[in-house]
């Protein structure tokens, strides 16, 4: 049986990080890793393990976290080669993490490490493989156990919607009976998962019960930069704000048949900030439903550009179909704008009536329906659209990093104070002097 090395308490204890991303201005996933290893430095000295690296500037004055020793682990040509279809890219994924634990072997030979966290990417299918270390393990928050309604399968192309339907089935099958999945779990001192939704998942699939955090947070609230927003000029156009990935999941399509029927005089401004393979046959469709003289469409930028969107909208529109969270709800809230959002999966731990107007998820037409009556409550009621703005800003609070990775660091602590007492325990059961046998009479 493989021996747990006792962490030493006596000095600052050594965290490794798995982050397949470490970036602070490309994506949620890069984002995330930067800012956990942020906040893990405050407590410990951290490695972070990642295939690429770069420390987005723009976002974070410096070069890297204060404390954060960061080793790159590259992607070999044949990872590179396989990446270029969706399939081949697990399978890259794979070999790469395959690779990390034999680099974090070797540093952890050189230089023990007290626990090691993997941190992203959060889907669950890949628990990498530094659990077997022998050290404590946190994993997560992991999430992408959502699924495309079934309902909604029908705005999706044949094609589209068989994809979905294998994924869905796959998300089943790994779930239950994932070996390294089950492996992993059996051996973390900690899971997180990334909302209730996946927490009921496991608890069925697994029968375990997992700590809930969300993946993401936020860096700060406007409030702290500029002065609450002004009343929305009712006389003026609602700006309605879409930001994220043109895909078929993100269901931008529900939100352009809603604007569609509006009745004429309920003026909108819509403004899609975004990119993706469904651009143009987006494009078309917002052609043909007479939008173009109401829509600006804007190339998705990297995470320090976005903000100037969010400080321009009224509204924050949010349509996915599937989504551990969704980056797009926390950039809305940390800048005061409320949301209009798919009340189901991850939105729906996140929103609130405080700061969004939640819409049920029954069926395209009820959604389309419903968005259109929130666009036109919000059109025509500026003193709730304030209202709803400062909720936002108050929801807001309760993602930022600085709580959530106190959180973090105190599951690192619980998990390194149960191993370390583990371990004198076993240490105290080897030492104990054995039973003299009895003499015979």
């Amino acid at each position: 049986m493989r021996q747990r090395q006792i962490p030493n308490v006596e000095r600052r204890q050594r965290v490794l990080l798995v982050a397949h991303r470490f970036d602070a201005d490309f994506s949620m996933e890069s984002r995330l890793s930067w800012f956990r290893a942020k906040s893990a430095a405050k407590k410990y000295d951290v490695t972070v393990l990642c295939a690429e690296n770069n420390p987005g500037l723009r976002c974070d004055p410096d070069s890297k976290p204060p404390g954060v020793n960061v080793v790159t682990v590259p992607h070999s040509a044949f990872e590179k080669w396989l990446t270029r279809s969706p399939v081949g890219f697990h399978l890259a994924y794979r070999l790469w993490h395959l690779r990390v634990f034999q680099v974090a072997k070797r540093l952890h030979t050189l230089r023990p490490f007290s626990l090691a966290h993997q941190v992203s990417y959060c889907g669950f299918r890949e628990p990498g493989y530094c659990w077997r270390l022998g050290i404590p393990f946190v994993w997560g928050p992991i999430g992408g156990t959502q699924n495309v309604p079934k309902r909604f399968l029908s705005q999706f192309s044949a094609f589209g919607a068989t994809k979905e339907l294998c994924r869905s089935m796959l998300n089943v099958l790994q779930l239950r009976m994932g070996w390294r999945v089950g492996k992993a779990l059996q051996a973390a001192s900690k899971v997180f998962v990334a909302n209730r939704e996946i927490q009921t998942s496991f608890r069925q699939a697994r029968g375990v019960e997992l700590s809930c955090q969300l993946e993401t947070g936020v860096e700060r609230c406007t409030s702290e930069l500029r002065e609450p927003r002004e009343l929305h000029d009712t006389q003026q156009p609602l700006r309605v704000l879409w930001a994220g990935r043109l895909e078929n999941w993100k269901a931008l399509p529900l939100l352009l048949n809603a604007v569609a029927q509006l009745p004429k005089n309920i003026a909108i401004e819509l403004r899609i900030v975004g990119s993706g393979s469904q651009e143009r046959y987006l494009k078309g469709l917002a052609e043909r439903l007479g939008l173009e003289n109401r829509l600006d469409w804007v190339p998705l930028p990297d995470c320090g550009a976005r903000l100037e969107h969010y400080l321009w909208a009224d509204v924050f529109a949010f349509t996915s179909l599937r989504d551990t969270s969704g980056t797009g709800l926390l950039e809305s809230l940390a800048a005061g704008v409320p949301i209009i959002g798919l009340d189901h999966q991850g939105a729906r731990d996140i929103m609130t009536k405080n700061c969004a107007v939640p819409i049920s998820v029954k069926n395209p037409q009820q959604v389309i329906s419903d968005t259109g009556k929130a666009l036109t409550l919000l059109a025509g009621d500026s003193k709730l659209l304030r209202q709803l703005s400062d909720g936002a800003l108050t929801r807001a609070q309760k993602y930022q990093w600085e709580r959530l990775g106190t959180e973090m660091n105190e599951a690192y602590a619980k998990s390194l104070r149960t191993a370390t007492k583990l371990q004198v325990q076993e240490s105290n059961r080897e030492e104990a002097p054995q039973s003299a046998a009895p003499v015979a009479g």
